[in-house]
């Protein structure tokens, strides 16, 4: 079975003509984007449970300590060089540094490096019931052609 991703990412990939994807691919050089005032966190895909973002940072920029209780992330830096900050220690971010977040787990990251520091960020969700309940609407809406196009965003 294809993945099928929820949203159109900001992005190439292949749809259906059901707002599908069916699959995505991009290159990080030619997507990436920059921004002095603030975090450039672009969106790759969007599955029920699983989604990935492609985070630009421009130097001087800080995502503060902070966890996800229902979330586990794999942090891949593609280009330039920061600080990632997890469970107490220091690591430095650099290219081909992979990082796995499980849930609950403080982390940050803060952009003293390279003028630019790009990361791509993989995330799980773990589902529970209101969740749950949101992603069977979602399915029944789709199954609804004419409803669904009504109520869809």
């Amino acid at each position: 079975m294809p993945f099928v991703a929820r949203s159109r990412p900001s992005s190439g990939g292949l749809w259906s003509g059901s707002n599908e994807m069916r699959f995505f691919t991009a290159n990080a050089k030619e997507i990436k984007k920059f921004s002095t005032e603030q975090l450039s966190n672009l969106n790759l895909f969007d599955g029920e449970a699983f989604f990935g973002r492609l985070v630009c940072f421009s130097r001087g920029q800080v995502v503060p300590y902070h966890r996800h209780e229902h979330t586990e992330q794999v942090f891949d830096v593609l280009e330039g060089e920061g600080a990632i900050l997890i469970d107490g220690r220091e690591v430095r971010g650099t290219p081909g540094t992979i990082l796995y977040v499980p849930a609950g787990t403080e982390h940050g990251f803060r952009a003293d490096g390279s003028e630019q520091w790009v990361v791509r960020e993989t995330v799980h969700e773990r589902i529970y019931a209101g969740r749950a309940a949101k992603m069977v609407v979602r399915a029944a809406l789709k199954r609804l052609p004419v409803i669904g196009t009504r109520f869809r965003g």
